[in-house]
């Protein structure tokens, strides 16, 4: 018996939608990714501020993640403008606001698991836990490194 590979779907995030435009095209937003888009990281106001602010170690790091899985989740939050934080009412220092923060969508315990593990294994050192969502930053120079459950 020969063993298939895995192939990944290349409708992986089919729910989210973006309509370009001449400035930002669908080639500079899935530059550099694999199964993510850059701007799912987007500051509501702003298409293409994902891709202009954020960081790319923790977009890197969540891209692997997301591939070595073989799973999806919702991106609720990453870059910030600063109207848009103040508007979620986030601290003047919060990681979001310098784009180098992730808070995405995991409801099932199992995949909170894995994804937790393989951010470990990816080196990410700041990790927040909630039963429905999981933050982390990679902002090694100001905060330190904790994991955190809610």
């Amino acid at each position: 018996m020969s063993k298939r590979s895995y192939t990944k779907s290349p409708k992986m995030f089919g729910n989210h939608s973006v309509e370009y435009t001449d400035s930002y095209t669908e080639e500079m937003d899935c530059e550099g990714l694999k199964v993510l888009r850059w701007s799912m990281f987007d500051t509501p106001e702003k298409l293409g501020s994902g891709k202009m602010f954020m960081e790319t170690e923790p977009v890197n790091i969540l891209d692997n993640v997301f591939m070595d899985c073989r799973m999806v989740a919702y991106i609720e939050l990453g870059y910030t403008s600063k109207p848009y934080a103040d508007r979620l009412k986030l601290p003047a220092k919060s990681c979001h606001r310098f784009g180098t923060a992730v808070k995405f969508k995991c409801i099932n315990s199992t995949k909170r698991f894995r994804f937790v593990r393989s951010l470990i294994q990816y080196g990410v050192q700041r990790i927040h836990l909630t039963n429905d969502s999981i933050y982390f930053d990679t902002d090694h120079y100001i905060k330190k490194p904790e994991i955190l459950f809610w």
